[in-house]
């Protein structure tokens, strides 16, 4: 969902093998099929398709993870299609879209690469990512993908990254424990929520109603909160620049909200459970409600859930009547600093690997292999419901979440620390005034951040 990192395993590892999963039910992008150049696009053409195409090597960075039978079979499919191509695999752990910035500054940089939702607003504007724009309008597939993700990473009309992956921070709830505590309506608010909690909370079986992180990362979590407050944790300005809003009076709330519950005892009692910890406490039942991601549903399996114990929802509502959330993902992007050549081949590895029948293929490997997670698709013309079989409810929620959904606040990377900082004091002392926690976070993050921000914004 960086914090979101620990989880970016579970979203996508290496372009060319990801699990690529989808649900339909939003609508495509009709305007591509006119056109999807701007008046201002690059007036560099790629290749005429029909044109004799000389050797080129395609640098990409991959994970040392050996691929699976069906990431061997389509690296050969594509190779034979496209002769003219070696591949130069470049192993680079972690989250390689993360460095990419970095590496084109070093002139190292791979030639494509999958990168983070979150760091792409940085990368368009940096002026590293190639206009897709001359390659989308010659492709037959570009109208069967979804409006709201393209246009996320469309910057005057230039389109900078191809949506490839998108996973929903959605509210996990076990309904076993639902059902033992006699709960058969899920909570619409935040008070909802606390009452409910009260009721699964069981300290001597140690089962907590609630759970949100308290040990690290807390900004993560907490920036939902104050989203459904009706504020946010930051402002991005036209020029890129930031302003700082941790005294917003949604964020007092959201903090508010937090020591209810812990006045309510109804949260762990463990404060030091970290994320993984939290996964597993859920698994195995000793958590009744979270904040919880559609791709985490295979991971709670695997640490032996009952899939049908697992209920997915929209957060309950704060007291703006909110109930945004985050998304999570990645987006297929070209390095702008490499030669046409390399750019051309980079597409033609792009559009192979986001093809429908190959995504497809994909689908129908993971469904031969015993399940799926409930995350959304970047296509209209792809349905995760046609490979595997979810709860009716999976469905809706994940055709809700298209308009609750949203970008991490702006410069998490970079103040989320911050925020954290005073989220954990919040939580861990009984007597920490929001207000004052918040006001003093963010006075320290604007002596020791805020100016150095918004210096590089304006470069």
């Amino acid at each position: 969902m960086t914090k979101r990192k620990a989880v970016s395993v579970m979203l996508a590892a290496m372009l060319a093998i990801s699990v690529i999963s989808g649900c339909g039910g939003s609508k495509s992008n009709n305007a591509a099929k006119e056109s999807s150049s701007p008046s201002g696009s690059p007036s560099t053409s790629p290749s005429p398709s029909s044109a004799k195409k000389d050797p080129v090597t395609l640098t990409l960075w991959v994970t040392s993870r050996e691929k699976d039978d069906i990431g061997e079979q389509l690296e050969k499919e594509f190779l034979d299609k496209n002769p003219h191509i070696t591949l130069n695999k470049v192993v680079k752990e972690g989250d390689a879209g993360n460095v990419f910035y970095q590496a084109v500054a070093a002139g190292n940089a791979p030639d494509l690469v999958d990168v983070s939702f979150t760091m792409m607003n940085k990368y368009m504007k940096a002026g590293i990512l190639e206009p897709l724009n001359p390659y989308l309008d010659q492709w037959d597939e570009w109208s069967n993908y979804t409006q709201e993700y393209v246009d996320m990473f469309t910057k005057d009309g230039n389109v900078l990254g191809l949506p490839y992956s998108v996973a929903p921070m959605l509210f996990g709830y076990n309904k076993a424990l639902f059902a033992k505590a006699g709960i058969t309506d899920l909570p619409k608010t935040w008070e909802d929520a606390i009452e409910i909690a009260k009721k699964i909370n069981d300290p001597t079986s140690q089962v907590a109603g609630y759970a949100t992180l308290s040990a690290e990362w807390t900004e993560w979590f907490f920036q939902y909160y104050a989203w459904q407050a009706g504020g946010d944790l930051t402002k991005m300005n036209p020029d890129g620049t930031i302003e700082l809003t941790f005294t917003d009076p949604a964020v007092i709330q959201a903090a508010e909200f937090y020591k209810k519950l812990r006045s309510a005892k109804v949260m762990q009692s463990d404060l030091t459970l970290k994320f993984n910890d939290l996964i597993e406490k859920f698994a195995q039942g000793k958590i009744g409600m979270m904040p919880f991601a559609g791709d985490w549903v295979t991971k709670a399996v695997s640490l032996g859930m009952k899939p049908e114990d697992i209920g997915l929802m929209l957060p309950p509502a704060g007291p703006s009547g909110s109930r945004a959330t985050a998304i999570a993902g990645s987006a297929s992007v070209i390095n702008a600093k490499t030669s046409q050549e390399k750019k051309d081949a980079a597409w033609e590895y792009i559009k192979f690997y986001n093809s429908k029948q190959v995504k497809t293929r994909i689908l129908e490997d993971k469904a031969s292999k015993g399940g799926g997670n409930p995350v959304v698709s970047v296509r209209g013309d792809i349905k995760i419901t046609d490979y595997f079989k979810f709860p009716e409810e999976y469905t809706a929620v994940l055709d809700e979440v298209k308009t609750a959904g949203r970008l991490e606040f702006y410069g998490k990377a970079e103040f989320g620390i911050y925020v954290d900082r005073a989220v954990q004091k919040i939580l861990t002392d009984p007597n920490a005034d929001p207000a004052k926690e918040f006001e003093a976070a963010q006075k320290l993050a604007t002596s020791e951040a805020l100016d150095s921000f918004n210096s590089k914004a304006k470069e």
